[in-house]
């Protein structure tokens, strides 16, 4: 007489998710957020009657408050734009659009956090507009800027403009979001670099811009959803 023992099978299990799997949904809200951060922050900048240094200067120390609830906004809108763009190649998994995808992020972080570093200089401005006679604060405002240090980090600053359509580039050719992307960014692009400064139409322009953003975010947010059901 034999026995045959038999043993269960042992119960299947699903592979839990990273802790990383995490950053996906972050990254997706941080790009929707900051981007209306920065559309805040343009909107409620202190208007200047020219582009000239001066009255740079005087509009910023007019309006403390106005000032720096403006300059919270671009600089913490920047941070958060920072952060989201930084997980945005996630979204590739194959090889094609890789390269651009990582690429054009790492260039719109680093100028993005480099933006924000600048806008904190509006404290600085408004301040040496309001505590010194015009010509001083003048005088000391073009010092300032034409510095080597500033210069670095203005130049640093405009891969934060080409970075996102590098990446955006990327994902298109993965097939993550369509072409069409580039049409809002570059019609926002050209139109702030075509019209002289002021919140309301710079705040329309950033609005404008912040579409391909925006579906960058949610398609983090749509992945993250997509994986959590299937896990």
């Amino acid at each position: 007489m034999t026995t045959d023992v038999r043993t269960a099978p042992a119960p299947s299990e699903t592979p839990a998710r990273s802790a990383g799997s995490l950053l996906l949904p972050i990254a997706g809200g941080a790009l929707i957020a900051g981007s209306l951060l920065w559309t805040a922050g343009l909107l409620t900048s202190p208007p200047q009657d020219s582009m000239a240094d001066a009255d740079y200067i005087a509009a910023l120390a007019r309006d403390e408050g106005r000032t720096a609830l403006s300059a919270l906004l671009l600089h913490y809108g920047n941070i958060a734009l920072g952060l989201g763009w930084l997980a945005a190649p996630a979204l590739v998994r194959g090889r094609r659009g890789r390269i651009p995808a990582v690429v054009g992020a790492l260039m719109t972080v680093l100028g993005l956090i480099s933006v924000a570093g600048l806008v904190l200089f509006d404290f600085w401005t408004g301040a040496i507009g309001r505590d010194l006679p015009a010509g001083t604060a003048g005088s000391l405002f073009a010092s300032v800027n034409s510095s080597a240090g500033v210069a670095i980090v203005g130049t640093v600053t405009l891969l934060g403009l080409l970075g996102p359509f590098v990446a955006y580039a990327g994902l298109a050719r993965a097939g993550i979001t369509g072409w069409w992307l580039f049409a809002p960014a570059v019609a926002a692009f050209a139109a702030s670099a075509a019209v002289p400064f002021s919140p309301l139409a710079h705040g329309a322009f950033a609005l404008v811009g912040a579409v391909p953003v925006v579906v960058v975010g949610l398609r983090m947010l749509a992945r993250n959803r997509a994986e959590r059901s299937a896990a």
